[in-house]
Parts: structure tokens; C-alpha cells; sequence
């Protein structure tokens, strides 16, 4: 939209300035756009051993706005730069795989800045919304995703939905990936969205998977705009990075995984859908589950609690094999039973969650969700 023919209060023109007068428009744009982009906070940083900590997400993220109120023009010409330039990042995880509640946004905190934004100004388009989800979330009945795609005067350019290594069912026992494509089928997108990203992220050692599961998704995932519009992927709109990050959250050191002591070492594939005018109608999502000719890593120690480590006096430099060594040999000394995180079986309870979200999984896994209402009330009726 045009912001400034958007702008309904008066302003000065400050047709004597120098700035206004003798910098160009664009040499302008740039300076403000410098200004007043978000950034994270040096001093609010978070703890690395998290599991929200990764590239762009250290710390809490701020704008200076103080150039805002220095003139009525710049103020005119500039009120949405901070808005438009945030990354609006929202968590469908447990409260244990995101930021504190202060630092995290919500449907309840972002529909009234919408509202309010909408009688000021008009259509205000949001540039880039993260959505960061733990499957069980993503894959519920309704999925969690509805309620913030279905949010008021919201009109989103890009979203990008990102599955961490620690996203995926069953990552602590290291099964191979799998992700039901019920939820697309049942997700309706903004019309205002010009790309929709899925981010699939899991230890470098498991690049394989993250490769299958996108070359699938590229090939039968086709998104629905609420416009009726299909949006579509290719591999050559994929893209890859790579980054490494602690392998110690939640009180637990995850051997395991490390490429290195302390280190994880993760691979990301990113697929993009866009606008498919050729396309006229969406079909079936699959259910997409890695083959099992894919290996997985054996063994039941995953991972070491880091207050053991501490009292039986291990240094955490050292390489997960002797940690582990150490670790046993401390515990048979001391006679004590391996402190560690359970592996789970697949009918365990699942990061703290009771059976019910458990069985909603084997449902998904037979290929019984997303069933309609009407035809479980008829099954009832005849049994």
C-alpha cells in the first residue's frame, strides 16, 4: 500500500530543511530504513542452552522509534518502517521450547495492534510472519495454525513455518521423519500471501531425510489461498543453510547428536510455495514418513543430565564417548542408576503430554484424522 497517502494527520513539510530538500528520495528510504529496522538486543540475550536459541532468534528483538518523534514528516513518511521491518514470530510449542511469555507474541497481543493499525491506516501489509511449531501442535484436529492465519485486518507477504530437530515426533529415541499432510488440506492462507515457506531442519547426519521429506513435499504439497488461488513449490525455489548450536537443553547434555563436544550441528532445507495460476485445484497432501531403508542411531544413552556431570566432576570438553565412559563408571562406583531422559516407546507419554495427544498421533499415523463430524456421529449411532 502506499503509507504516506495512508497517513491521516496533518504534517509540517519542512520545506526549509536540507535533509528533505537536497538528499534524494531514495538516498532518504535507506537512511530510515537503516534507522529504524529491528534488531536484537545485545543486552537481553537469551541462554544458548535453550532450544530457541538459533540464527536470528539470540535475544529479544527492538527498534529505536526515537527518530519518529522528531518531525512531523519523518514521522508521516516512516511510521510503519518498525512494523513492516519486524519479523512477527509466533510459538505453537510448550512453554519449555520458546521464549519467555514477555518476549513472545500471541494471537491476544497481535489482533488489537491489527485492529488499531486498520481504522488508522488502512490495509497495513506485515512483511515476514515466523511461525515456529512442535508437531503435535501443528497436527492437531485443528490445527494451531488456523486461528493465527484466520486473525482480523491481517495481511501478511511471506510465512514461514519452521520444524526444529527438536519439532519432529519421537526425535529424542532419533526415529526417522515423518509429517502428516492432514493440516495443509485443512489450512486456508491470507490471498495477501505472496510466499509461504516450510522450514525443515534436523542434524546435519540426517540430511538425507530433510532432503526426502522436501523433495515430497515439493512434489505433492500444493497450498490453498482463501482466494482460491493454488500455490505450488519447485526445487529450484529450495534453499539450504546450515548452522551449529549447543546440544545442551533442558538439564540434559545430548551426546548423541554432537559433532563435537558441546555442539550440535544442524541441516536446513527451506521450500517455498508460490502462486501456480497453471494449477486449478489442490490435491491430496500425502502423508509424508522417511523409508525405513534410512538408518537411525542405536543405542538407549542419548543424552546425560548436566547436574550429574557436574557432581561426579566431569569436564564438559570432552568428547561425548569418554563422557559417557566417565559418566558410567561414576555411577558404577557411587551405585546409582543412569540419570538420563527415558528413551520413549511410541506409546509414552510425548514431551509432557498426556495419552490423548498421543493416541491423536496414532490416528494420523493409521490415517484416520481429519475425519467429518457428521460421518463419526453416524459410526457412534450404529455401534
Amino acid at each position: 500500500m502506499d503509507h504516506n497517502a495512508g497517513f491521516k494527520l496533518p504534517r509540517q513539510e519542512q520545506l526549509a530543511s536540507v535533509f528533505f530538500n537536497l538528499l534524494p528520495g531514495e538516498t532518504r528510504d535507506k537512511i530510515f530504513t537503516s534507522a529504524l529496522n529491528c534488531y536484537e538486543d545485545p543486552k537481553k540475550l537469551w541462554d544458548v542452552n535453550t532450544p530457541y536459541v538459533r540464527p536470528g532468534y539470540s535475544a529479544a528483538q527492538v527498534a529505536d522509534t526515537a527518530l519518529l518523534q522528531t518531525c512531523q514528516r519523518i514521522y508521516a513518511e516512516n511510521w510503519f518502517r518498525p512494523w513492516v521491518s519486524a519479523v512477527h514470530t509466533f510459538y505453537l510449542t510448550s512453554q519449555d521450547r520458546r521464549p519467555e511469555d514477555g518476549y513472545v507474541t500471541t494471537i491476544d497481543k497481535f489482533q488489537p495492534r491489527l485492529n488499531r493499525l486498520y481504522v488508522d491506516h488502512g490495509e497495513v501489509e506485515v512483511s515476514h510472519v515466523q511461525v515456529f511449531a512442535q508437531m503435535y501442535a501443528l497436527e492437531s484436529l485443528n490445527s494451531s495454525l488456523i486461528p493465527i492465519l484466520r486473525m482480523e485486518n491481517f495481511f501478511p507477504r511471506k510465512l514461514t513455518v519452521s520444524l526444529r530437530h527438536h519439532d519432529w515426533w519421537w526425535w529424542e529415541n532419533d526415529q526417522r521423519l515423518q509429517i502428516n499432510g492432514a493440516w495443509i488440506r485443512v489450512c486456508q492462507f491470507p490471498d495477501s500471501l505472496k510466499e509461504v515457506c516450510i522450514e525443515l531442519e534436523s542434524l546435519q547426519r540426517k540430511k538425507n531425510q530433510i532432503d526426502w521429506i522436501a523433495d515430497e513435499m515439493v512434489q505433492s504439497w500444493h497450498l490453498l489461498r482463501l482466494d482460491g488461488t493454488i500455490m505450488s513449490a519447485t526445487k529450484e525455489d529450495c534453499k539450504v543453510s546450515a548452522w551449529s548450536g549447543s546440544s545442551t537443553w533442558g538439564g540434559q547434555r545430548w551426546i548423541r547428536d554432537e559433532s563435537q563436544p558441546g555442539v550440535n550441528e544442524y541441516y536446513v532445507k527451506t521450500v517455498t510455495w508460490k502462486a501456480n495460476n497453471e494449477k486449478t485445484n489442490q490435491s491430496e497432501p500425502r502423508t509424508l514418513q522417511v523409508p525405513e531403508s534410512f538408518p537411525v542411531m542405536a543405542g538407549n544413552r542419548a543424552s546425560v543430565n548436566v547436574s550429574l556431570l557436574e557432581r561426579a566432576g566431569i569436564p564438559a570438553g570432552l568428547p561425548g564417548d569418554e563422557t559417557l565412559q566417565r559418566v558410567m563408571e561414576w555411577e558404577r562406583e557411587n551405585r546409582r542408576r543412569p540419570e538420563t531422559k527415558p528413551v520413549q516407546t511410541r506409546r509414552s507419554v510425548h514431551d509432557g503430554f498426556d495419552d490423548e495427544v498421543q493416541d491423536m498421533r496414532d490416528d494420523f499415523v493409521q490415517g484416520n484424522a481429519y475425519e467429518d463430524d457428521e460421518e463419526s456421529e453416524e459410526d457412534t449411532t450404529e455401534d
